[in-house]
């Protein structure tokens, strides 16, 4: 199990800076989420210690996004959900202030997420290989193009609906200091190499490159 110092976490990292010096860091994904230990005790404070949360996790007590996770170092993402399996109750993880900040919804709601569209590959009988930001690959014969958004079936691991980079899409802002922040894409300007997205928000338009927003409608 790997600890950075508090001085250099994400910022999106709901963490006091005051205290210990370091800070456990999930397994992977380390700049885009942030560990179920954190989650559980620190967020949620449903244990005290990293053996209780172990003692969870291994026990089969939680999911993320209907998959059971045993380790506790599992990073959990933007729009990732949380299950508990004991109290059934299920949360979102989101950006609030800048900050990652867990949302209780239903169980109806917990089923779906919306991830970005990383990659595409072509395969063989007309099928195509959809890489998500989160780590999942799918097989599918639907449109998209990368920058899209996909509604994810989490229980059965399908695609419920593509959402269009394009604009007038509604998009989110996930890194930088405009985290959380929603505003609608409305251009886009050119680069030596490749484009930025203009995006407007509540009270200003800002230039923002392509790994910071997430199409959410």
């Amino acid at each position: 199990m790997g600890h950075i110092k508090k001085s250099k976490m994400p910022r999106t990292w709901p963490v006091r800076k005051k205290g210990d010096r370091f800070i456990a860091i999930p397994s992977h994904a380390r700049t885009k989420g942030i560990s179920l230990l954190f989650i559980i005790r620190d967020m949620l404070k449903l244990a005290r210690t990293r053996k209780e949360v172990r003692f969870m996790t291994l026990n089969e007590m939680v999911m993320v996004n209907h998959q059971i996770r045993k380790d506790e170092n599992f990073p959990v993402q933007i729009l990732d959900t949380i299950t508990l399996k004991e109290s059934g109750k299920n949360y979102r993880l989101e950006i609030v202030n800048k900050k990652f900040s867990l949302k209780e919804i239903s169980q109806e709601d917990s089923k779906t997420k919306i991830v970005k569209i990383s990659g595409k590959k072509i395969l063989k009988n007309g099928l195509i290989q959809m890489n998500l930001d989160d780590g999942r690959n799918i097989l599918t014969k639907e449109s998209f193009s990368v920058g899209d958004s996909a509604i994810i079936n989490t229980q059965e691991g399908n695609i419920e609906k593509i959402l269009s980079l394009k604009e007038g899409s509604s998009v989110e802002i996930i890194l930088g200091k405009h985290a959380g922040e929603k505003g609608k894409l409305t251009g886009f300007e050119k680069l030596q190499r490749g484009k930025a997205y203009i995006i407007k928000l509540k009270d200003k338009e800002v230039v923002l490159p392509f790994k910071t927003i997430l199409v959410i409608k």
